[in-house]
């Protein structure tokens, strides 16, 4: 019974010591981590603050005479070493789908496998680096050799045993992080005479903020200070101006992605939400802490406020879902409660640090902390893979434009010309189409396919078995056709204008007529009246009555308004 006990045991602890662990490991596009291979499984809870608890401590120590060996998704060697580097191409959250998926064309560098003992503090080294632009996955396998005792032969001669003792794979997840700014802001008569104490606390807190021994990257990306002002209005009543009051403000970047527990929890979910409040809120009872001793003075401390806010900064053609960030007042209050649920911290607990790519359609152009992606504008565009997302909206093809604004593809381009036009150039390009698709099925029957013995036939493929003999006669007859149709064209064009020459000279000849007409008429009433003024008395021109139209008339009239005119006139 004794033995069959030791056998499961001995056979549990096999069972539990070649188990593989799985972590999945959130990347930070644009950073570079360290990812250590003696890492325990993370124990889940819904609770972000019972998570952080229970998964703060993940290393665990290899056993003797053992060496961390990584591998690819395909089984190659790519590291030898307890950790490894791993940095992830820098582009922007819209290109991820575009990326993700493809294959390596090349193999990563790796170096030789070296098992000497008196080369094991840097076998592999500690800048083998793992470059990442898609989705990946690597596995950090244990591997232990026997221990041999009591022999003075080289190692080399000497062949030991070697086991996998534990297996941990690590599923990679890219995303785009924003930046993160933290800012601080503080009178400057608190400062007065020494203005390097706020500094100088930010960049001991930045010292102390080191992981492990073997860290690469620290948490604090960089430091910027200067003295700023802002408008003050005086009390109401007393002056219609403003005062300007000086301040003194400082700027920390934060890199999330420095510590290991920090690319292990999911930044869709509270969990590195609750990790960067922490973060902020140690800095901030940090700062308070130093200004309290600076100061020494209890009223004085009272009155101080410090100003703090947040920023979440994302790469162009991408948004956060937070807003314009708040303000947040730090007073000396704070450091009678210093718990995080009761702080100034407690707030970034619910931010997502995700960037979200611009909706199909709307871009931007620069850095930026809201959620407002600018509409294309008219001849832009701007798809769901979103290349490069950096230049925003894409510009249409030299000569084409789209028809509104917010397009989503390059198919929306249009010539940017009329409907017409636009219609004959579709015209034309479906015969050109059409023919290139005849030409191509000629050497459709012939083509075969290797995995089934059958022809491939399409729609056009029976085109290419006519004989070139009917083509050729076709295009004789196409051309000739044209050619007539041509001439016929330009003969009726010719006889229209004849006959509109023709009809234009007959108007002008009509009118030329009884324009003479007219000019004849005239002429004979001048020549008359003429002729009655030389002799009025001549019988033999004039004595007899001579029925002129117009002309009697005319001196009959004369007449009678002489006589009603002088009626006593002798």
């Amino acid at each position: 019974m004794g033995t069959l006990w030791v056998l499961l045991c001995a056979t549990y602890l096999i069972v539990v010591c070649q188990c593989k662990i799985h972590h999945t490991v959130w990347l930070p596009a644009g950073k570079q981590i360290s990812l250590p291979c003696k890492l325990r499984a993370l124990k889940k809870h819904k609770s972000p603050e019972l998570w952080v608890e229970q998964n703060e401590e993940l290393e665990v120590n290899f056993s003797a005479n053992s060496i961390a060996a990584w591998y690819d998704r395909l089984g190659r060697l790519i590291h030898v070493g307890e950790v490894l580097l791993v940095h992830v191409a820098k582009f922007e959250a819209s290109e991820i789908s575009v990326t993700q998926y493809v294959l390596r064309e090349t193999p990563p560098t790796a170096k030789q496998m070296s098992l000497i003992p008196e080369f094991r503090g840097w076998i592999g080294g500690a800048n083998q680096l793992l470059q990442v632009n898609h989705i990946d996955s690597v596995t950090c396998i244990e591997l232990q050799t026997s221990t041999v005792v009591g022999f003075r032969k080289p190692w080399q001669a000497l062949q030991r045993k070697s086991r996998v003792g534990r297996e941990i794979v690590f599923t990679f997840k890219i995303y785009v992080q924003p930046i993160i700014v933290w800012q601080y802001a503080v009178p400057s008569w608190i400062l007065m005479e020494n203005a390097s104490v706020m500094p100088r606390l930010v960049e001991e807190w930045c010292q102390d903020q080191r992981p492990y021994g073997r860290q690469f990257h620290q948490t604090c990306e960089g430091i910027y200070q200067g003295f700023k002002t802002f408008p003050q209005q005086t009390r109401f009543g007393a002056s219609n101006s403003s005062s300007t009051m000086p301040f003194l403000e400082i700027g920390v970047g934060i890199n999330l992605s420095a510590r290991l527990l920090h690319v292990l929890a999911d930044p869709t979910t509270k969990e590195l939400g609750y990790l960067h409040a922490r973060l902020q809120h140690s800095l901030n009872m940090y700062i308070l802490e130093g200004l309290e001793d600076y100061i020494q003075d209890e009223d004085l401390a009272q009155k101080l406020v410090l100003a703090a806010r947040t920023q979440y900064l994302c790469p162009p053609g991408s948004f956060t879902l937070r807003r314009k960030p708040e303000v947040i007042n730090l007073t000396f209050d704070k450091l009678m409660n210093r718990t995080l649920e009761t702080s100034s911290a407690s707030v970034l607990i619910d931010d997502k640090l995700l960037c979200y790519p611009c909706p199909d359609g709307k871009a931007t152009t620069a850095y930026t902390f809201n959620e407002e992606c600018s509409t294309c504008p008219r001849g832009y565009y701007r798809g769901e893979t979103g290349w490069p997302s950096s230049a925003g909206c894409l510009r249409c093809p030299e000569g084409f434009t789209t028809d509104g604004v917010g397009e989503e593809s390059i198919a929306d381009c249009q010539l940017n010309a009329g409907a017409l036009t636009r219609s004959i150039l579709h015209y034309v390009l479906h015969l050109l189409f059409t023919l290139e698709k005849i030409i191509a099925g000629e050497t459709g029957p012939d083509t075969q396919t290797r995995s089934l013995a059958l022809e491939q036939r399409s729609a056009w493929a029976w085109l290419g078995r006519i004989r070139k003999k009917f083509w050729i006669y076709c295009a004789i007859y196409c051309l000739l056709s044209s050619y007539l149709a041509a001439k016929a064209i330009h003969r009726l064009h010719v006889y229209l204008r004849l006959k509109a020459l023709i009809k234009k000279q007959c108007g002008l000849l009509l009118k030329a007529t009884m324009i003479g007409q007219i000019n004849l008429v005239s002429h004979i009433k001048q020549r008359m009246k003429q002729a009655i003024k030389e002799d009025p008395t001549d019988t033999l021109g004039h004595g007899a009555p001579v029925e002129v139209s117009g002309v009697g008339e005319s001196i009959q009239r004369g007449q009678m308004k002489k006589s009603r005119s002088f009626p006593f006139k002798r």
